[in-house]
């Protein structure tokens, strides 16, 4: 009797192994994020229609209305969340115009979002499509240079765990559309950069050195290349240099430039902070900032490991479980098949 239990043992194994349990059906959300497209509807004062998003040239103290039609090409009504946000910059020096937990530069004086409005959520009939209006309320007073963000469009995605019955509300996919307001045809403002501090802080579990940089103006810093170097403080010689290109600031933006100090054997004491950046039109900003590390903060980073040490040690780890899998698999098919076939 004890033979007949190998068979199913092995199949499940396999069907395990092959086809680990999923939470959400993805192919479902793939299906309704496919049935889903916009279109933007360019009003006249639209400066280049080609572009993919709106660059409007917009006056002093004026409303309007733009508009984006939304095509639901699925036989279900889809329903579609709508977000307005101001242009940010990452910690990896790239421009995100749609939703996120980054800070707000002192600089800003106009965000996108608390000057357009828009329904928070709209429904598409099946098949069919709908026009969303958004209203922009310009400013009274002048400015130079751009108003920068962007409207995030998610469709809503219904489904079932595979566990429960219950309906749970996916968003995992979203569309993003740039919104650029001016009042100028031709913008004559240059990126300022200002090097705001260099700080200890604890992220993802790990302590890394941060140099908060703004962009103080009201247009984009393109091609960005910085140069930082750690050094002691009364020391020459740096024992951490880092190197950073093809980075880009929204206008009136922070930036939190991460530098790694795993492997570096350091103590406490005061620092100092050798920052420089260049953009691609020939501007460049140097600064010098000093900072201190207490006695439990050096030994904390004393302990950390690097990433990279740590992602191969786990990729083998992988490797070997999946070649225990195999073993096991194998091993169990082997005895199945031979006590059958005596």
């Amino acid at each position: 009797m004890r033979k007949n239990h190998f068979y199913p043992v092995v199949v499940f194994l396999i069907f395990l192994f092959i086809h680990p349990v999923d939470g959400f059906s993805a192919e479902d959300v793939s299906s309704v994020i496919s049935d889903f497209s916009y279109e933007i509807l360019y009003p006249e004062n639209q400066k280049d229609k080609t572009l993919g998003y709106y660059d409007l040239l917009m006056k002093q103290g004026e409303e309007q209305q733009i508009q984006l039609q939304l095509n639901n090409a699925s036989n279900q009504p889809m329903q579609v969340a709508i977000a307005i946000s101001s242009a940010k910059t990452n910690g990896n020096g790239v421009v995100t115009f749609g939703p996120n937990d980054i800070k707000t530069d002192a600089s800003l004086k106009h965000d996108l979002a608390k000057l357009m409005t828009a329904p928070e959520k709209v429904t598409i009939a099946p098949n069919d499509h709908t026009v969303v209006d958004f209203t922009i309320s310009v400013p009274d007073e002048a400015f130079d240079g751009y108003i920068a963000g962007g409207i995030q469009l998610k469709p809503i995605v219904k489904e079932q765990t595979s566990i429960k019955k219950d309906q749970v509300i996916l968003n995992k996919f979203a569309f993003v559309i740039g919104v650029l307001l001016s009042e100028s045809e031709i913008q004559y403002v240059q990126p300022d950069l200002q090097l705001n501090d260099v700080s200890l802080k604890l992220k993802n579990a790990r302590y890394t050195l941060f140099a908060n940089i703004s962009n103080t103006k009201s247009n984009f810093a393109e091609d960005l290349m910085a140069k930082i170097k750690i050094r002691k403080k009364g020391e020459k010689k740096a024992f951490l240099e880092v190197e950073k290109e093809k980075m880009r600031m929204a206008p009136n933006s922070m930036m939190e430039l991460p530098i790694f100090l795993e492997d570096q054997k350091v103590t406490a004491g005061e620092y100092a902070a050798d920052v420089e950046l260049k953009s691609k039109n020939g501007q460049s900003w140097k600064w010098v900032r000093n900072f201190a590390l207490s006695k439990l903060e050096a030994e904390r980073i004393n302990k950390q490991k690097s990433i990279q040490d740590e992602v191969p040690r786990n990729h083998w780890w992988l490797i070997l479980g999946i070649l225990f899998i195999f073993l096991v698999v194998g091993g169990l098919c082997f005895l199945y098949f031979k006590k059958i076939s005596k």
